[in-house]
């Protein structure tokens, strides 16, 4: 694990712990204890996706989405996760964005199998895992949070294996669909 991969994992844990001091307290790359100023990020549930000292463009991405668009975008990525992990391509194309399908199908497998490939499931098959991951549905119910920007967001959320994921979505026709054919690592 990368030295300051460790040391970000390290401070998250003692700031989620409390330190039993009064103010939040992380220890930053070059081993100084400073303060979290938490007023600096976003409010909401995006909170508990923010790595001290760490990569929070997602987390500062945008605005929280309204409760309404946060639960119609987790109920499409519930669906999609479950049509994924079973490898039923017609029906997991079903939830994707007409954007990204574009992006996937004309752009990528056309290209990469010579004109072969001529559709999204046909493109989700020809790609395999190395389009869809692991294949695992790690969901363990609600998104816990949907950063918004205009047509684009990412939804996040705490995975049944420990870690926690973020999911690219596109807005279209007044929905949230899902805008890449696997889940993102938050920390990878």
């Amino acid at each position: 694990m990368k030295p300051l991969l460790v040391v970000l994992l390290v401070s998250l844990a003692l700031l989620t712990a409390g330190c039993g001091s009064d103010g939040d307290q992380a220890e930053s790359a070059e081993g100084k204890e400073t303060t979290v100023d938490w007023s600096s990020y976003p409010p909401g549930p995006t909170r508990e996706f923010i790595v001290p000292f760490g990569d929070n463009v997602v987390q500062e991405f945008g605005r929280e989405a309204a409760k309404a668009e946060r639960e119609q975008a987790s109920r499409t990525i519930a669906l999609w996760m479950r049509a994924r992990a079973a490898q039923d391509w017609e029906r997991d194309c079903s939830y994707f964005s007409d954007g990204y399908i574009h992006s996937l199908v004309a752009t990528d497998a056309v290209h990469a199998s010579r004109g072969k490939v001529k559709n999204c499931p046909q493109a989700l098959a020809y790609f395999g895992h190395q389009a869809s991951g692991t294949y695992k549905n790690n969901l363990t119910g609600p998104i816990d949070s949907l950063r918004v920007k205009g047509g684009q967001g990412y939804a996040q959320y705490h995975g049944n294996d420990g870690h926690d994921w973020i999911i690219p979505v596109q807005r279209e026709g007044g929905r949230w669909w899902v805008a890449n054919a696997t889940p993102i690592d938050r920390l990878r």
